[in-house]
């Protein structure tokens, strides 16, 4: 999808087309990923640590939004980084139980678009699946094949109403999705209530830190 722009606006600070129209090239509403390809023998490797990045890393994206959003603003900037790993969720934009509905569906739309672009590519992508309570679940599968695999987390589950929402999601997306394995960074505390035989259980970055130290 073209633009309009003048020949001699050629650069500015930042980028003309903020919303990556030039990227669409589909006609559903949200571009598909698929991931059905077999997960073994991996090391998870935090995004922005681009140093360790190796042929078996598992490129994790959850982490703080501020950083997500440099693949927004230029997501081929990024794929030299990325072409030598074996696995790389798409973006885990943060979809909040108090944030309007159309910026979650816009965090949607962002995961899926750049996991798309990245899959074209030739990354094996894994999409990152979130949620934030029963509204969000008309638009948060989207774009997501059925028995791929997915990505999620529930560190940001602090309570129980936290856990009751994820919990739901949770149920909502095996049932809609019927993912093949499921690559789940899990708060220790809920670990136990989670016993699905395709659940893949990584660690957090605080939980290989903690590893480290």
């Amino acid at each position: 999808m073209e633009i309009r722009s003048y020949k001699n606006w050629q650069s500015k600070s930042g980028g003309w087309d903020t919303l990556n129209l030039k990227y669409i090239d589909f006609d559903c509403p949200y571009p598909v990923l698929s991931s059905i390809f077999d997960i073994n023998d991996y090391q998870i490797v935090m995004c922005n640590n681009y140093k360790s990045i190796s042929v078996n890393s598992m490129i994790s994206m959850f982490i703080d939004d501020y950083v997500l959003e440099r693949y927004w603003n230029n997501p081929l900037k990024y794929i030299p980084y990325f072409k030598k790993a074996k696995y790389i969720m798409s973006p885990d934009f943060s979809l909040l139980i108090d944030m309007p509905l159309p910026l979650q569906m816009y965090n949607v739309y962002r995961n899926r678009l750049i996991g798309y672009l990245w899959q074209k590519k030739g990354l094996n992508i894994i999409p990152t699946i979130s949620w934030s309570n029963i509204k969000s679940f008309d638009f948060c599968f989207k774009g997501v094949k059925k028995n791929s695999n997915v990505c999620i987390s529930n560190i940001g589950c602090r309570n129980e109403i936290n856990k009751y929402f994820f919990d739901l999601g949770f149920n909502e997306m095996k049932k809609r999705l019927k993912p093949k394995n499921i690559i789940f960074q899990c708060n220790k505390k809920y670990k136990e209530f989670y016993t699905d035989e395709n659940i893949i259980f990584i660690d957090s970055f605080w939980d290989n830190k903690r590893k480290i130290l």
